[in-house]
């Protein structure tokens, strides 16, 4: 698999699911979202790829799309990620069943930070039937004390950090990386020009929610089925930003020895299941062994994309977040094992759906 490195030559634009209409939102600026959705990223670089290969505009010619796939086939084509990485090193969200808190006391200078876990509780009886929450693992604090407040992380792991999580330890507090320290938000006010007249009208005026990298950090895809020539740079996202590529080499975190007949899922880029089996206890997600006993799963995304042929956006769909986490208990930790770093559920060759194995 080729391992690409898209770094932003200015600030990057992804827009949520708000309107972007004239006239047709009371908000003050349209939010966007980072990172990228793997369709946004899958299909600028099929872009870029189709230039390559002689594409100028128009409908794919046979040529092309025996390479590249045709619409939402991508063909031979298979991707990964995308990835925030840091100097050429890749970054993982929070898994949601790992919490955070920090405390003060009075006499004290500085607050102590803390971790713990969410881990399924004994059984509860319920309308449902018998299930099992997650709850928090108490933690004392240097005086004695229970720490209270924790919350899950807003953040994200280094990969040292992420493979102690998957072994079931806690990683040290100094490895978690604010969002704030790898991507800023910048408004930018526009207003639309008829061109015909060089004019503008009512409703005409907008912002937009930009995002600027910090230095050091950028965007890591992998694409299989492709050998053809990668271009220099590429347009992402709204506005067309540019971006540079270069091939370079990440690795994922290792699977960790699992013993027993317990595992954890965690999501590294977004899911999209079928049904109702990942949201009941009991239930089972796609192409893993056993059964779910309980679940940390975060606010839904809204991802929709592109379509360049009818020139409109996509419709929105629900996905799971990563950081998504199950518990889960199965006969066969081996097969469950087998399946670290690879997809589960729909839309798994785009890159959605990667999971890690881990224990708890």
């Amino acid at each position: 698999m080729r391992q690409l490195e898209l770094t932003p030559l200015d600030t990057l634009f992804f827009r949520d699911g708000s309107p972007f209409s004239a006239g047709e939102t009371g908000q003050m600026e349209v939010r966007g979202v980072f990172p990228p959705s793997p369709t946004t990223v899958v299909g600028a670089l099929r872009a870029a790829f189709a230039r390559e290969l002689g594409w100028q505009g128009g409908v794919w010619k046979p040529d092309i799309t025996a390479e590249l796939g045709d619409g939402d086939d991508l063909g031979p084509l298979a991707f990964v990620g995308p990835y925030l990485l840091r100097h050429n090193a890749p970054l993982f969200p929070a898994p949601l069943h790992l919490l955070y808190a920090k405390d003060k006391p009075q006499d004290e200078q500085e607050a102590k930070e803390y971790l713990t876990w969410l881990k399924p509780s004994a059984e509860l009886q319920t309308d449902i039937g018998t299930v099992k929450l997650p709850e928090v693992v108490n933690v004392t604090g240097e005086r004695g004390e229970q720490v209270t407040g924790f919350k899950p992380l807003e953040g994200y792991l280094t990969l040292e950090a992420m493979q102690r999580v998957l072994k079931g330890d806690l990683p040290d507090p100094a490895s978690i990386i604010a969002r704030g320290e790898l991507w800023q938000s910048e408004a930018r006010v526009g207003i639309h020009r008829d061109d015909a007249s060089r004019t503008t009208k009512e409703d005409a005026l907008y912002q937009t929610a930009h995002v600027r990298l910090s230095r050091g950090v950028s965007l890591g895809v992998g694409v299989s089925g492709y050998d053809g020539a990668v271009p220099k740079l590429v347009t992402l996202g709204g506005e067309s930003r540019m971006v540079g590529i270069e091939e370079v080499s990440w690795a994922l975190p290792q699977a960790p020895t699992l013993t027993g007949r317990r595992y954890t899922v965690t999501l590294i880029t977004p899911g999209c299941f079928r049904g109702d089996g990942w949201k009941t206890p009991g239930g089972a997600l796609p192409g893993l062994p056993g059964r779910i006993v309980a679940a940390c799963v975060g606010k839904p995304l809204m991802i929709g994309g592109w379509d360049s042929e009818a020139k409109q956006p996509k419709p929105l769909a629900l996905h799971l977040p990563p950081g998504s986490t199950w518990f889960m208990e199965a006969d066969d930790v081996q097969a469950a094992l087998a399946m670290h770093g690879k997809h589960i559920g729909e839309k798994t060759s785009w890159g959605y759906g990667q999971i890690l194995i881990g224990a708890w």
